[in-house]
């Protein structure tokens, strides 16, 4: 298992069947319609760069943390208050055992301070954004970071695995997310690295319907954006509306909000409530978004990588 974003990705295995069932291919039209959803932050005649499924998602995990490092230290607290208070008229080994209980919990306190501090980091004091780059000179992608790699990822276009992925509900919407994942295989076919790309969409309607069908195929239409890139270059698809990439209030309300539009986008009862219950949620997280944008520090490719410069960049 590596971790990735908010999500544990299995490595070192075969491709399930579901995995198989959804694969896109980069040699047959994914969609009769190229649409960029919103996920790309630059382009040019050499690559095209997008964003992974944590950028859209960051503030979310600070924001669980903030109640897992109160819960925390309330427990070191307590406990604390527990060692310099013991009980009355109690001794010996009845004593010891109930310290010995005490000391356990203020031990198992300081286990989630250190759970919620490493979830902080995960959004604070580290990327801006994790960009996927797909190059279409060289017919390689290249990954910023991903699951079972610390450095760069980089596989051939036309051997990466690419397919759609049904990810865990998210317990707050209840909403359940698909995404774009793309998997490295080894020369045995199992999943050596893996990372996702593309912008999430997320429905509260099953696959099955008629509506979250359309939106779940909404990857296909970001998918086969980046298919047409590969193959003609920017003139073969729509200008895109780019992801901004500068750090600022606006530009992270902005990216929150939108989700909210998505769900309202629905046109039924249960999105809109959901979308008007959640909004100081979201505005909320725009702020935690924001703050650990501000604490983070910009990618940087490796020289070799980093050819060509976009003719069209999110600002």
């Amino acid at each position: 298992m590596a971790w990735e974003g908010r999500l544990w990705v299995k490595l070192r295995r075969p491709l399930t069947d579901e995995e198989k069932s959804r694969q896109l291919t980069v040699d047959i039209p994914a969609s009769g319609k190229a649409h960029d959803d919103d996920s790309i932050f630059g382009m040019n005649d050499t690559w095209l760069e997008t964003m992974n499924a944590a950028y859209q998602q960051r503030g979310m995990l600070t924001y669980g943390c903030i109640f897992i490092f109160a819960m925390g230290v309330m427990f070191v607290w307590g406990m604390a208050w527990a060692l310099s208070n013991p009980p009355p008229n109690t001794s010996g080994a009845e004593l010891t055992v109930a310290m010995a209980f005490v000391v356990a919990v203020m031990l198992f306190g300081f286990g989630v301070i250190f759970v919620s501090l490493w979830g902080f980091h995960q959004e604070l004091f580290t990327w801006t954004r994790i960009p996927i780059r797909f190059n279409r000179q060289t017919r390689m992608v290249h990954a910023y970071r991903g699951a079972g790699a610390k450095g760069v990822i980089s596989v051939p276009w036309d051997k990466a695995f690419f397919f759609i992925e049904q990810r865990p509900k998210d317990p707050i919407s209840r909403s359940t997310p698909y995404g774009l994942r793309c998997h490295v295989l080894d020369d045995q076919g199992r999943v050596s690295q893996s990372f996702s790309f593309g912008r999430t969409v997320y429905t509260i309607d099953d696959e099955t319907t008629e509506n979250g069908r359309q939106i779940v195929h909404s990857l296909n239409d970001q998918f086969e954006y980046i298919r047409r890139y590969m193959d003609g270059g920017p003139s073969a698809v729509p200008a895109p509306e780019l992801v901004p990439t500068e750090v600022s209030f606006r530009n992270s309300y902005r990216l929150w909000q939108r989700t909210n539009r998505k769900l309202l986008a629905e046109g039924n009862v249960a999105a809109t409530a959901l979308a008007r219950g959640l909004s100081p949620f979201a505005t909320l997280t725009a702020v935690l978004h924001y703050i650990g944008m501000r604490t983070s520090r910009e990618p940087a490719w490796p020289a070799d990588l980093d050819t060509g410069h976009a003719s069209l960049a999110g600002a």
